[in-house]
């Protein structure tokens, strides 16, 4: 049998794999399209991701252009604050290699879709992030995770920043770890190493 990936339309011009959520009443049914999402590593769904590469590595930061609009037309106030977020993000998703996305930004807009994703929000198989995760890191002694970011789509990554020992009684480490799940449900390590990030609050 061969899996065929699903096709979802919105009316939001760009990743067309997840439907963000956007309040009733906004202007975001008039969004304007301002990147497209480099969708080179979704070529093959099922092929599991190398190991030790990480998509980041010579990704530089570069503030997004103002987008395009017909004649007369003016971006609402709504689209002005979630354009300024989206930069501010892009920003931080490229220099935490996807590991940081401050929560409380309102987004409407996501770099790469990658969003911060709450620890005891409801995950897969009846657990929640927190229990999730912590089942994929464990080349090291876990102790607990502090932060995820997610990328849902047919090749879903997760972000995962965790505590952890090298030795057992030794000092607590702050790891990374990346992780995909292919199409068919096969979870993937990418990579696991100590965060080369400073701590966010």
């Amino acid at each position: 049998m061969v899996l065929k990936p699903c096709v979802v339309e919105t009316t939001i011009e760009g990743d067309s794999s997840k439907l963000d959520e956007i309040e009733e009443g906004s202007d975001a049914t008039k969004v304007v399209k301002i990147e497209e999402r480099n969708t080179a590593d979704d070529d093959d769904m099922l092929e599991p991701p190398e190991w030790d590469v990480d998509s980041f590595d010579d990704v530089e930061y570069y503030s997004s252009a103002d987008p395009s609009l017909s004649s007369g037309e003016e971006l609402s106030s709504v689209e002005v604050e979630a354009l300024k977020n989206y930069n501010i993000v892009k920003r931080q998703v490229i220099d935490s290699k996807g590991f940081y996305v401050d929560p409380e930004l309102r987004l409407i807009y996501r770099f790469k879709g990658i969003k911060h994703v709450s620890l005891d929000r409801h995950a897969l198989w009846g657990k929640n992030f927190r229990e999730y995760w912590g089942e994929m890191v464990c080349n090291v002694e876990f102790v607990e995770v502090v932060r995820g970011n997610y990328r849902g789509g047919p090749r879903a990554k997760s972000y995962i920043t965790f505590m952890a020992r090298e030795t057992p009684n030794g000092p607590l480490v702050e790891y990374q770890a990346k992780c995909m799940v292919t199409l068919d449900g096969i979870t993937h390590p990418i990579l696991c190493r100590p965060s080369t990030t400073p701590t966010k609050p």
